[in-house]
C-alpha cells in the first residue's frame, strides 16, 4: 500500500466509485477528503488507546457501501508474514479486508478516506487514528455515501443493478 500522512488531502483517486447492493455511483466529490490509516512500513504512526467501541463500529462502516473497490489486494506491511486477505466476521457476513476503502463524513465539506485495513491496523497493531476521525465514525451517517447532497453531486453516474 501507498502511505499518506494523517490528515493530508486524499489524491489517491480523483473520482469516486460507490457500489452499493443495487447501483454503482461514479462521481467527483463535492467536497474535500482527508487521509487516514494510509499505513505502510517502514513508516511510523500514532500508537495509544482506542475507544473499546472503535472496531465494531469501523466493521460497520466497512460493511457499508464499497469505496473504489480494486481487483487486486494490499496485504498489511507491519505483519511478520504476508498471510494473503484478511477476512474478518460481522453480522451482515464475513467482510475481506484490502481491497477498498471507506469513507466517514466529518464537518459539513470535509469526508475522511480510509483503507478498509485501517480495522486491521487498529486491532492488530495498536493504531490510533486521529481523535477527528475517531469522533466522526461515533456519528457515522451512510446516507452521504449514497444520495445526492453534501457529497455526491446531483448529476452522478449511477449504474443499477435491477
Amino acid at each position: 500500500m501507498t502511505y499518506f500522512a494523517d490528515l493530508s488531502p486524499y489524491t489517491y483517486y480523483p473520482r469516486e466509485i460507490i457500489e452499493t447492493d443495487r447501483e454503482f455511483i461514479d462521481y467527483r466529490p463535492k467536497s474535500a477528503r482527508l487521509n487516514v490509516g494510509w499505513l505502510d512500513a517502514p513508516a511510523a504512526f500514532d500508537i495509544g488507546p482506542t475507544p473499546s467501541w472503535l472496531p465494531d463500529a469501523l466493521l460497520d462502516v466497512i460493511a457499508g457501501p464499497a469505496i473504489n473497490g480494486m481487483r487486486g489486494f494490499h496485504e498489511c506491511t507491519y505483519c511478520p508474514r504476508a498471510a494473503g486477505m484478511i477476512t474478518v466476521d460481522h453480522a451482515s457476513g464475513p467482510l475481506t479486508l484490502g481491497h477498498g476503502e471507506i469513507r466517514v463524513p466529518a464537518e459539513a465539506g470535509t469526508m475522511f478516506a480510509a483503507p478498509s485495513l485501517i480495522w486491521h491496523y487498529v486491532t492488530a497493531h495498536g493504531y490510533r487514528p486521529p481523535g477527528e476521525f475517531i469522533r466522526a465514525i461515533r456519528g457515522y451517517d451512510r446516507s452521504w455515501l449514497t444520495a445526492p447532497g453534501p457529497w455526491i453531486p446531483e448529476d452522478a453516474d449511477r449504474v443499477s443493478f435491477e
